[in-house]
């Protein structure tokens, strides 16, 4: 998802600086698992037409195959990312208000992500075969209203058109409708404090949810404004002395949430989602409350966290490019499934992450906070009339 700037570094409770590279390294493996979780569905395209591997393989592998969980995460991160300047001014949304949130937000997301629509839009519609019996049939076939509704990022509202165009797409607009609420949200944690927030958003997300089961408008996820919430409350509480109880806490999550994603049967509950959510909002608090535990050295090791600083293009990107990858590359070169998914995982991520930074460079990148305030202090200014 896309990646928001909040200043490189937060007050630690020792009274030091807590570095924030850990939030991109994160936000980098999410995305990675999300390329590697597609390229073992371009193998086996479990979901469109039931086939997977067997054996040794999938128990090796079998882990790969729950790519919506990475979305959990990026919501929390949002939540997380976007809360962490509020607190800093006290509660607030800053002078410009609701109206400049959105701006800002709208300037950092909606330029990569229609370059991204574009460059799907003309892979799909010129270079990728109709039909190839992998996943990319999901996105298969791209309709007028397909379009209009990814336009105007409502796509998720249908099934008809959740994975039109590019499949990943469909979390980038679920995430714009809870960028909508954050100003709600907000003013419920004013008014009635955090746990109303929490509590608030986890009623109506399990009420909704059981209304809309077993409809085509499962893609509305209403369980993601109360993930969002979770991250929210990370960024309210790292200033707090509480690592060891979210460690505890955030242990046991994890625990559990391995526990149900083992089981064919439990994965697909919502307390599964819940459990990853509750696990990486102790994460996020623990890593930076304490910055030298191993989690907060891996994903701040320079590498990941560089990949971080591009896993929105990369997430938005990596689809279609994959398609092509595997189409025009890997697939004449006549492989079994298994290699096929090696050469995927290995050679086509590599050069997916090579394309994703270049379209970061281009399309992403001079929309960033950093780049756009540069080039607000260096335009001349003009002499009143």
């Amino acid at each position: 998802m896309a990646r928001e700037e909040t200043g490189v570094a937060v007050a630690s409770p020792a009274g030091g600086k807590a570095h924030l590279a850990y939030v991109d390294g994160m936000r980098a493996l999410a995305a990675l698992y999300v390329v590697l979780n597609h390229a073992w569905l371009q193998s086996w395209p479990v979901a469109v037409y039931g086939d997977h591997p067997s054996g040794w393989f999938l128990t090796l592998t079998g882990w790969l195959d729950h790519g919506l969980f990475a979305v959990v995460v990026f919501i929390v991160i949002s939540g997380f990312c976007l809360m962490m300047p509020v607190v800093k001014r006290d509660g607030t949304l800053g002078t410009e208000g609701a109206r400049g949130f959105f701006l800002r937000r709208a300037r950092r997301i909606l330029p990569p992500y229609y370059a991204a629509l574009g460059l799907s839009i003309a892979l799909g519609a010129g270079l990728l075969a109709a039909r190839t019996h992998t996943l990319y049939d999901e996105s298969r076939p791209i309709t007028t209203w397909g379009v209009v509704s990814h336009i105007f990022l409502v796509h998720n509202l249908h099934f008809r058109t959740l994975y039109q165009i590019s499949a990943p797409l469909w979390s980038i607009a679920v995430e714009c409708q809870v960028y909508l609420l954050f100003p709600l949200l907000l003013l419920l944690r004013r008014q009635m404090g955090n746990v109303a927030v929490l509590g608030g958003t986890y009623i109506v997300g399990l009420m909704v949810s059981n209304v809309i089961a077993g409809t085509p408008y499962l893609g509305l996820s209403p369980m993601y404004p109360f993930y969002f919430a979770l991250g929210m409350f990370a960024a309210e509480v790292i200033s707090e002395k509480c690592t060891k109880l979210y460690v505890w806490i955030g242990a046991s999550a994890a625990v559990l949430f391995v526990a149900f994603s083992l089981n064919s049967i439990l994965q697909k509950m919502l307390w599964t989602q819940i459990l990853l959510a509750i696990a990486g909002m102790c994460a996020l608090i623990v890593c930076a409350q304490w910055p030298g535990n191993p989690l907060a050295r891996l994903c701040a090791w320079r590498p990941i966290a560089w990949m971080g600083s591009f896993s929105y293009s990369l997430y938005l990107i990596h689809f279609p490019v994959q398609q092509l990858i595997w189409q025009d590359l890997v697939r004449p070169l006549g492989l079994s499934k298994a290699a096929t998914f090696a050469v995927m995982a290995t050679v086509g991520t590599a050069l997916i992450v090579f394309f994703s930074y270049g379209f970061y460079l281009v399309f992403e990148r001079p929309f960033t906070t950093e780049v756009w305030n540069k080039a607000r202090v260096l335009r001349p200014v003009e002499e009143p009339a």
